[in-house]
């Protein structure tokens, strides 16, 4: 039972970096093309090629960290180790726009969220590692997990939605210049975005809701059969 509660708790946390690491490759595509567009960003300029290769690098790491949750949701082999590698590589871009974006303005926010909330996702993935917690835990098991897995994606899917969906709050104050939020202006992209995480992420659970009905159904029309026979 911890196996299984630890296994879903690791999909989500995937899940989640995995989103944020996306949202922060967006999120620094102004900073990163078009600095001298807002007075308050200019003196990013002299860093623009710095901060475009950790934009790219920082999707391609969100690709790849959605890529191995998914492996981990289907106990893919490599599931563990593409996650870790995701996670690497978003802690070395965010630590390399924290250093130059304190260096030039000051201030390390909102890309500290994602750099500490990736050291602890990593940190949880090498304890998972243990051989102890390891064999409980089956991310590479060939067996069927009851369903587990999907669970916990969509678990992962909705967490990650409600996060896109919110992120005008939480990345909104770093992100306003002259009293104009900037994350507004991909209000309807975010909301698009947010509502198809938690549509996708709700489906598994329905499905497993339906599944579930039918089967106790199913048994209890056999049970009334059963008895009928009898009498």
């Amino acid at each position: 039972m911890l196996g299984k509660i630890l296994r879903i708790i690791g999909i989500i946390l995937m899940g989640l970096a995995s989103a944020l690491m996306i949202l922060g490759g967006i999120g620094t595509v102004c900073i990163a093309w078009f600095p001298e567009n807002w007075e308050s960003l200019a003196m990013m300029a002299p860093y623009k090629l710095i901060f475009q290769t950790a934009v790219i690098f920082t999707l391609l790491a969100g690709i790849l960290g959605f890529w191995a949750t998914i492996k981990l949701i289907r106990r893919k082999h490599n599931g563990w180790n593409l996650a870790v590698i995701a996670l690497l590589l978003s802690l070395a871009t965010a630590g390399s726009k924290m250093y130059f974006s304190n260096m030039a303005r000051g201030s390390v926010a909102p890309t500290n969220i994602r750099f500490y909330f990736s050291l602890f996702v990593l940190l949880y993935f090498l304890a998972l590692r243990i051989p102890a917690i390891w064999d409980k835990v089956g991310f590479e098991r060939d067996q069927p997990d009851e369903g587990l897995g999907g669970l916990a994606g969509g678990a992962a899917a909705i967490v990650a939605g409600g996060l896109t969906l919110t992120v005008h709050l939480w990345a909104g104050p770093s992100h306003t210049v002259n009293g104009v939020n900037y994350v507004e202006y991909l209000h309807t992209e975010l909301l698009v975005a947010g509502a198809v995480l938690i549509i996708f992420g709700l489906m598994p659970l329905v499905w497993d809701l339906w599944r579930t009905a039918v089967s106790h159904h199913s048994a209890k029309t056999l049970e009334t059969a059963t008895v009928d026979n009898r009498v």
